[in-house]
């Protein structure tokens, strides 16, 4: 789970002549961590931003990343084309002025992955249409995620003591307890997808089958006793 990020980004409406009566500015954050809200909203997102939110906490850049649409460019219609995409529609490699650059504000890319980052949502006054950009920034520790956060830095705990571990090494550094008696349970898979999670927010850098540690430190470190058994 993720502590996601809002930003706004832009106006697509005349701002002068219909200025945000919430008066966002380019560059406003609010922040959610799955427990609280941070930062100002207005009630004009609700509706278009709780599911980008929502998807976004629970699964960081996999919430949209795979999303294919979002690696279109710009097309224009081409019924001779239909033979070829089943529909008819060519990319133009001449861009309008100005799409590059926002295309990229929207649909922007992980420098690591070079998948597309985070989602996006407008707000519902078509007089203005502000733009925000949604983005995990970091796990979060709250209390709602604590069970899976805990985990999470269990797994960069060992990973800090033994640098370069190959990464099918890492389970064998958790005792029998650390693996089935705590919840969640540490099964491959949810190792696996914990894995990735520190990887997308660069606690850690997966390289030739080996995990190395960063340096960046988690806005936590729960205190979790040894189980002596």
């Amino acid at each position: 789970m993720y502590k996601v990020r809002c930003k706004m980004i832009g106006f697509d409406g005349d701002e002068k002549t219909y200025p945000c009566h919430f008066g966002y500015k380019v560059g406003d954050e609010f922040y959610y961590d799955g427990v609280h809200f941070t930062g100002r909203i207005c009630p004009g997102l609700f509706a278009s931003m709780m599911p980008v939110i929502h998807g976004t906490f629970l699964q960081g850049n996999k919430y949209s990343e795979n999303i294919m649409y979002m690696y279109r460019g710009y097309d224009v219609p081409d019924p001779s084309m239909a033979r070829y995409d089943g529909v008819g529609y060519r990319p133009e490699k001449n861009l309008p002025a100005g799409y590059a650059e926002k295309m990229r504000q929207v649909f922007h890319r992980n420098p690591k992955s070079g998948r597309v980052n985070g989602g996006h949502f407008v707000c519902t006054d078509s007089r203005t249409v502000v733009h925000f950009i949604c983005e995990p920034v970091d796990l979060s520790d709250s209390e709602y995620a604590q069970p899976f956060y805990r985990r999470s830095i269990a797994i960069l705990e060992k990973i800090e003591k033994e640098d370069g571990i190959k990464i099918d090494e890492i389970l064998d550094r958790f005792t029998e307890f650390e693996k089935d008696s705590i919840s969640p349970r540490m099964t491959p898979s949810l190792f696996q997808v914990l894995l990735e999670a520190l990887d997308d927010m660069n606690y850690i850098d997966i390289r030739d089958g080996r995990a190395f540690v960063t340096g960046r430190q988690p806005p936590s470190r729960p205190k979790i006793p040894e189980h002596l058994a």
